[in-house]
């Protein structure tokens, strides 16, 4: 089980010398990460049942969590195509790096998940929640394909996070401006995503730049060493965890989803303080991401349990 979930996280899959067609389907569905892809879906469903005051109707949900599952399937599996080159040392195995798919492939399906989900957005939503799902896609490629490299893990916070504003405008796409709370459930996703990345940015093969320890990609602008990484992984992360408490608030949520969140949000800070400590402990650091992981998609399940049970 252990294994899947890091599979199904982009961390890879045994590399073999050759795969029957089963480990080829596996691999399509490996590259479109399905944890964070599902994880994605689950904060874009709370930000529509919110924004809905309840649950919608079924003829609404079930399309609406497909399309988010295949926009994030999309964005993930641009990603891999676009990081084939440097999978083969990070990640080999990935399904590209791992010759489990061909990059055409990839492409062909980052293509399809994009396409099915603007034409459901199209036909069963608004104008306004197409504008911004067209917006957070073209901007979530052009961070993999340009902005990460030279600007930095940062910039993809803002970006990842216009997808809870997918899900608020499919049902109050007039409240976007008018309303302070759209935008707190974006805050709760940069703040977490800014934590989860810089967690992550130490363990992708550290550089000696003249006798200076360096991350690969920058953080914004300028490469850290992996300890800065990591404190200001902690530091997002510590933010991430008050902006969760204070949705619980402001969303009048309850016990069910304060206690919960808090306690995971605090498990998730004692793994990253850890890992801070040791900022070039591998295993350290997979453990952190995973934790801070956790974290949100416990806080994303409990947002849909609560308004389920208290809306």
């Amino acid at each position: 089980m252990a294994g899947i979930m890091q599979r199904w996280m982009g961390q890879g899959n045994e590399v073999k010398s050759s795969y029957t067609a089963g480990d080829r389907l596996a691999g399509a569905l490996d590259i479109t990460r399905p944890v964070l892809s599902g994880m994605g879906a689950l904060g874009v469903a709370g930000a529509a049942a919110l924004a809905n005051g309840g649950f919608p109707s079924w003829s609404q949900a079930v399309p609406g969590v497909i399309t988010a599952l295949l926009a994030f399937a999309g964005i993930h599996a641009f990603n891999d195509f676009v990081d084939q080159r440097r999978d083969v040392v990070c990640w080999p195995g990935r399904p590209i790096p791992s010759q489990r798919l061909a990059p055409r492939q990839a492409l062909l399906l980052t293509l399809a998940s994009f396409a099915a989900a603007l034409v459901i957005v199209w036909f069963v939503f608004n104008p306004t929640c197409f504008v911004v799902s067209v917006v957070a896609i073209a901007l979530s490629c052009l961070y993999s394909g340009y902005l990460r490299d030279r600007v930095g893990y940062l910039i993809l916070p803002p970006i990842e996070a216009m997808l809870w504003l997918c899900g608020w405008t499919a049902f109050s796409p007039n409240t976007l401006f008018t309303s302070w709370e759209p935008w707190a459930l974006w805050l709760f996703s940069v703040t977490w995503q800014a934590g989860h990345i810089m967690v992550y940015s130490p363990l992708h093969p550290i550089q000696h730049v003249k006798g200076a320890k360096l991350t690969q990609v920058p953080a914004f602008i300028k490469r850290t060493s992996p300890k800065a990484a990591t404190v200001l992984g902690f530091i997002f992360l510590c933010m991430a965890a008050g902006v969760g408490i204070y949705l619980g608030f402001l969303f009048n949520l309850g016990l069910l989803y304060l206690i919960p969140t808090g306690m995971m949000a605090l498990l998730a800070l004692v793994i990253s303080f850890n890992f801070m400590q040791d900022s070039e402990n591998f295993n350290k650091g997979i453990k952190a991401f995973s934790f801070a992981t956790y974290f949100m998609l416990v806080a994303r399940i409990l947002i849909l349990l609560s308004v389920f049970l208290l809306y």
